[in-house]
């Protein structure tokens, strides 16, 4: 099982704490909403969650062992994570990009699956925004594969979808959740927050609120944290 456990994490750039001392579970079988300001962590906690931060501070593990510290073929197998601006340093076509995954059945089922099957000719360049995005999260589902057991790090991931696919994207997620994984989303959307099981707002890099929607999510932690009703 690759549950999530973070105790006291922290990290700094210059006398800025981009974190600062926090402590959460996610488990397997749950999705969670990561919320907040621009500005408050969110990425920067999914990113240290997913072993690319190493300098950050304090205890943190992932399938019980630290991911600062594992060889990146072993978190491949533990855990899928997707930027919010995935990039390429080469103009694949879809094609291609689909010989980088770990399996090319997996990655055609995921093309199919939101609507790219037409594409597969097409280079990234060609592709609209949305599309490029998609092709990405083609690539990260695919790699997360079996989903029991494992740990899907996500930013963002209906930003520039049209409210079809991000409706597909959405019901992948949950898929993910309801067979077995430990399911972390970054998220500006707090309407579909109030749809996950649980949700973690930042706030100035600390831990402002957890718990189900309708008990973290008040009107008075939204006011304190957004500054809007």
């Amino acid at each position: 099982m690759s549950e999530v456990r973070v105790r006291n994490l922290s990290l700094a750039y210059g006398a800025t704490k981009a974190l600062d001392d926090v402590s959460l579970d996610f488990p397997d079988g749950q999705l969670f909403g990561l919320l907040g300001p621009s500005g408050s962590g969110k990425t920067t906690l999914l990113r240290a969650c997913a072993g690319l931060l190493p300098e950050a501070t304090g205890d943190l593990t992932l399938g019980g062992v630290d991911p600062r510290q594992t060889a990146p073929e072993k978190l491949a197998q533990l855990r899928a994570y997707a930027p919010q601006h995935p990039t390429s340093a080469w103009d694949y076509t879809l094609a291609e990009l689909g010989t980088l995954a770990s399996s090319a059945a997996e990655f055609r089922h995921w093309q199919e699956r939101f609507g790219l099957h037409e594409l597969t000719a097409r280079k990234l360049s060609e592709l609209s925004g949305g599309e490029r995005k998609l092709a990405h999260l083609s690539l990260t589902f695919s790699a997360l594969g079996d989903a029991y057991g494992k740990v899907l790090l996500l930013d963002e991931p209906t930003t520039a979808l049209d409210l079809c696919r991000a409706e597909l994207v959405g019901r992948a997620i949950r898929a993910s959740a309801q067979a077995g994984a430990a399911v972390l989303v970054c998220s500006h959307d707090l309407a579909w927050a109030r749809t996950c099981e649980r949700v973690l707002v930042l706030s100035e890099g600390r831990l402002v609120s957890a718990g189900p929607p309708s008990t973290a999510l008040t009107a008075e932690l939204v006011r304190a944290t957004w500054g809007v009703a």
